[in-house]
């Protein structure tokens, strides 16, 4: 039912739907590629065009997935902490993304509509001031691993990336800062792992229980590589600062037009 739903209500996507969709799809493949953010433009895109909520999250999470991976692709080789460690950390993440996703797969829409603008909102809080908050975390880097804290802390984050995911990289990264023994740059290699194994497994539940609008997701997803290609090339051009100022202004543009929709609907 839920598919046929989908399908159906794509029938009647617009022009000015589509021009929306792909144009925030091309955007946030550059925004990803400079300064990061790019499910602050494609989330609130397919709610603007009508698509449910959590279809719009499963959605937005099989778009972003595969940048994802090519990322954690070019860490393959830099494992900043023991192999032992760095599997606990993926499994548990993975696991914590299939526990967000069949949480999200259990909420109704009504409920999910919800809470969407308070995640928004503190997603877009954690984005805000995520140079403040690594750079404090890298000023406090732990001398050891404290691996009760990462192992349960990482699964609480793994949990919410499931369930919206916004925001968790900066998360992840003032985690492994301050709980273990590593940098700044082996810590974001750390965190595209992690978010990796959360991402493929609320993606692959999102797929099996048929919520991916399909007829929209691969369209965005070339636009979203196409957008990454070529932001990756206008590294030296475009600097990531004003990227980031710009998916900034978005997020939080958005965060309050969903806030606002939440509080008429």
């Amino acid at each position: 039912m839920v598919p046929a739903l989908a399908w159906k209500l794509l029938d009647s996507v617009s022009v000015f739907s589509w021009v929306i969709l792909l144009s925030a799809s091309a955007a946030a493949g550059v925004a990803n590629a400079l300064a990061g953010g790019g499910t602050f433009l494609l989330f609130p895109a397919l709610i603007f065009v009508g698509i449910d909520p959590i279809m719009a999250n499963a959605t937005s999470s099989v778009v972003t997935l595969p940048g994802g991976v090519v990322s954690a692709w070019v860490y393959r080789r830099d494992k900043p902490v023991t192999l032992r460690v760095f599997s606990t950390l993926v499994l548990v993440s993975a696991l914590g993304g299939i526990v967000g996703s069949q949480l999200l797969l259990h909420t109704s829409t009504a409920r999910f509509s919800r809470v969407v603008p308070y995640l928004m909102l503190g997603a877009a809080l954690v984005f805000t001031f995520s140079d403040q908050l690594r750079n404090f975390a890298a000023a406090h880097t732990s001398s050891r691993n404290h691996m009760g804290w990462l192992i349960g802390v990482t699964f609480l984050i793994a949990i919410y990336g499931g369930y919206f995911g916004a925001g968790m990289g900066v998360l992840m990264i003032v985690l492994f800062l301050i709980s273990a023994n590593i940098g700044v740059q082996q810590s974001a290699g750390l965190r595209m792992w992690c978010a990796t194994g959360i991402n493929t497994m609320a993606v692959t539940l999102f797929i099996l229980r048929g919520i991916v609008v399909w007829r929209v997701a691969i369209p965005m997803l070339a636009c979203t590589i196409a957008g990454g290609y070529w932001g990756a090339h206008a590294v030296r051009r475009l600097s990531p600062a004003t990227a980031r100022r710009t998916v900034l202004v978005f997020a939080w543009v958005m965060s309050f037009w969903l806030l606002i929709r939440s509080w008429r609907g």
